[in-house]
């Protein structure tokens, strides 16, 4: 792990308490758990073992200002006039694509989660901060160090490596990591992008047992296949689509949306697949779960998108995994480190439509046998993806830089 070997508690922090405080620093959370927002920095707060968790977000539609969540304090912070503000309502970077204007909003978004994070930090005498992304995150992380002494951890989830590779944003990446009293990526391959050595990965896992739990016995429908997640370039549905119209007999259900979403219904209609693909958009989590339980096979098509960005390790593999759904999947960034090919699920090649349409047929006709690969999903995701297991590596990293 990278630490800080010279850090001392921050002269603000209490000779002792009941249990330590830490805030965590996000932009992307949701205004209620089970709205369809991706919650994993929520899921991760909430397993976070003997520290009162504080988490600051942007605000969002439909959000309170201050609310608890099974025992996670969070705060929303405005940032711009509510009647045009926008640009953490879903994932930054490709919202910023799909409207450039808005990056007028970014400094206010930074400043107003920095005074946030430093007022909670005080107020919390918080003994560590954790910034997801590096940028803002970290770097609002990095000044919060510095007006406060607290250590800052800083998880990488992806985007945040793989784009930004020009001079000044390599620059400010690297001073931040350089700043962190511990790095934390959510894949090997992110590791080695950032060059960050021989560092702890930390997955954004789920808790394995309640996902099987809610989805319950599992009854797949014969040639259904389901995505879910985002509808943008890096996601690769456009290719799943190609592959659909490839095969005879399957049905896809999209859950999800994105800036992607027109061209793909246009692109389902010109393959002759619209009455085959059903795009169901953004759903709540019961409608994932349920979506888990009649899915013959999970799809992620995956690929480097236009920009760099790949995927880190997706939410949506870990939740299908622990259902025990077979999932096919691009052989790229976590997605190729989770999944054994052929033996708890199947690795394609990213962007081939043909290949994938080849592992799809072959699935759904019974040249595989899906229930053992489930099986075997069931007991990596048990083994590898908890979020137990994830919390308790987090609260032992504070611990370590925090002088707890």
């Amino acid at each position: 792990m990278k630490t800080r070997p010279d850090h001392t508690p921050a002269p603000h922090q209490p000779a002792a308490r009941s249990r330590p405080s830490a805030v965590i620093v996000t932009t992307t959370f949701p205004a209620r758990p089970g709205d369809g927002t991706p919650e994993f920095v929520l899921t991760l707060a909430r397993a976070i073992p003997g520290y009162e968790v504080t988490v600051i977000a942007p605000r969002m539609p439909g959000a309170a200002g201050e609310a608890v969540h099974d025992g996670v304090r969070v705060r929303r912070v405005a940032y711009f006039p509510r009647r045009w503000e926008g640009l953490a309502t879903d994932a930054i970077m490709p919202t910023l694509r799909a409207a450039p204007w808005r990056v007028v909003e970014a400094p206010f978004l930074v400043g107003a989660l920095l005074l946030a994070a430093v007022r909670e930090v005080r107020r919390r005498r918080a003994s560590v901060l954790n910034a997801h992304w590096i940028v803002p995150g970290g770097l609002i992380g990095l000044v919060v160090r510095a007006l406060t002494r607290v250590p800052v951890v800083v998880t990488v989830h992806g985007a945040d490596a793989y784009t930004m590779r020009g001079r000044a944003g390599r620059w400010l990446k690297a001073q931040v990591l350089r700043r962190a009293a511990a790095v934390l990526p959510v894949s090997r391959d992110i590791a080695r992008t950032l060059g960050l050595g021989d560092v702890p990965v930390l997955r954004m896992g789920v808790d394995t047992a309640a996902i099987r739990a809610a989805v319950g016995e599992r009854a797949p429908r014969e040639g259904l296949l389901v995505y879910i997640g985002r509808l943008a370039d890096k996601k690769g549905v456009d290719v799943l689509v190609d592959a659909v119209a490839r095969c005879e007999g399957v049905r896809l259900e999209v859950l999800g949306d994105g800036p992607e979403r027109a061209a793909l219904e246009e692109r389902a209609a010109a393959a002759g697949v619209a009455d085959r693909v059903r795009f169901l958009g953004r759903v709540p989590k019961s409608e994932v779960l349920a979506a888990l339980a009649r899915a013959q096979v999970v799809v992620i098509p995956s690929r480097v998108g236009a920009d760099g960005d790949m995927e880190g390790t997706p939410v949506v593999l870990c939740e299908a995994m622990a259902a025990g759904v077979p999932v096919i999947a691009s052989r790229v960034g976590g997605l190729a480190e989770c999944i054994h090919d052929g033996v708890d699920g199947i690795l394609v090649e990213p962007d081939d439509a043909d290949g994938l349409a080849a592992a799809i047929d072959k699935a759904v006709s019974g040249g595989i046998d899906l229930d053992a690969l489930g099986r075997a999903a069931a007991e990596e995701a048990r083994r590898s993806l908890d979020i137990g297991a994830v919390g308790a590596s987090y609260a032992r990293i504070f611990d370590e830089v925090g002088g707890s």
